[in-house]
């Protein structure tokens, strides 16, 4: 992902004080990560496996 600060470059990087300018960019961010999360394929543990193995084995 690229981030485009655009005209916002200064209230983002430089002011320490909560504006609108970082709520945007943080609600832009929060948004694409849970789009990212949604991608990501599910993770088995071994305990997971064993049960499938045993489940599919019956």
């Amino acid at each position: 992902m690229e981030l485009d600060l655009g005209n916002n470059a200064y209230d983002i990087l430089n002011d320490w004080h909560p504006n609108a300018a970082k709520e945007e960019l943080t609600a832009r961010l929060t948004k694409q990560v849970l789009v990212e999360k949604d991608q990501l394929p599910k993770l088995l543990s071994r305990e997971d496996l064993k049960e499938r193995w045993e489940m599919n084995s019956r």
